[in-house]
């Protein structure tokens, strides 16, 4: 693949819009965004005939998507499906992401990621491990039956696998710093989450390596004036990035604002998709439990969210 351009009436380079835009490709990169009027004659043009040229979305919580849930169907075929029922809407690479469940069960899932990455699946650059080393004080919709604290040999799992990047989230009032610096040193990206923790006990996973927080204000102790909790550890934090559900359920717009004021390169977007999302069904089952779309909530029989 050669050097070519795409242009487009509008572009956007993910902090900013302009008009009649050009985006310069060589070989398989961007080379430059610049007016289409300052192209090289000589460069192949491919017009996408208006629009906006925009960077395909990165989404590193995707549970699901097209009718799959990773956690009921931890295989290549699942994870081929979830990617591409999701680049049909833009995404153009996520982490499948399998939640607290049996051991078997997540050991499968970052096995069928590791195969999926090995045929070249399009899209799939690793596994967000979301659990099961949580606080159960703060676990959301994910299942009491399998939040435990990790082992050794869970440590030596993590830490061994090889299957693109991967993104652990755990509790830092149940795992350890110590914990958390073998599991940062040994390649995994450590996620705060799931969690009752002190702002304390956060700031201590972030010295020991720890990289940012799970879905901001979503299953976290929150910010009050005498104990910040972990949204104040975040908030405060100069260099932690935090994931946001922004679907206008999991996060009042205004908690939004403040979390994104100042913070361009912190907060990050991600779906926390599931099934229902990218063209899939209105209900499907979690774990044995019913999960419906209710007013534009995904959520489980007693009201509680799951995933969007």
């Amino acid at each position: 693949m050669g050097k070519f351009a795409l242009t487009a009436d509008r572009g956007f380079d993910g902090l900013a819009m302009f008009n009649d835009t050009a985006v310069v490709v060589d070989g398989h990169a961007v080379q430059s965004l610049l007016p289409r009027q300052s192209l090289d004659p000589s460069i192949p043009l491919r017009d996408l005939g208006g629009g906006t040229l925009a960077p395909g979305f990165i989404d590193v919580q995707v549970n699901g998507g097209g009718g799959v849930l990773l956690n009921a169907t931890p295989t290549v075929d699942g994870v081929r499906k979830i990617a591409e029922a999701h680049r049909k809407f833009g995404t153009t690479g996520l982490l499948p992401t399998v939640i607290t469940d049996a051991p078997e069960v997540m050991r499968a899932a970052t096995d069928a990621v590791a195969e999926a990455i090995r045929l070249g699946v399009p899209g799939v650059l690793g596994i967000h491990i979301e659990g099961p080393f949580i606080d159960p004080a703060r676990k959301g919709a994910h299942d009491p039956r399998h939040i435990r604290k990790p082992t050794e040999d869970d440590l030596n799992w993590l830490c061994g696998l090889s299957c693109g990047k991967v993104l652990v989230t755990l509790a830092p009032n149940v795992v350890p710093p110590e914990t958390v610096r073998r599991l940062t040193k040994a390649g995994v990206i450590v996620s705060l989450g799931h969690s009752d923790a002190t702002a304390e006990q956060a700031i201590a996973a972030l010295a020991a390596g720890a990289a940012g927080f799970t879905h901001l204000f979503n299953a976290m102790s929150q910010m009050e004036g005498r104990s910040p909790g972990m949204v104040g550890a975040a908030l405060a934090s100069t260099t932690a990035s935090y994931g946001i559900i922004a679907d206008g359920h999991h996060v009042h717009p205004t908690a939004l604002g403040v979390a994104l004021k100042d913070r361009v390169t912190g907060g990050f977007l991600i779906s926390d998709a599931m099934p229902t999302a990218a063209s899939g069904p209105r209900q499907f089952m979690l774990q044995g439990r019913p999960v419906d779309v209710v007013k534009g909530r995904l959520q489980l029989k007693d009201g509680i969210l799951a995933g969007a």
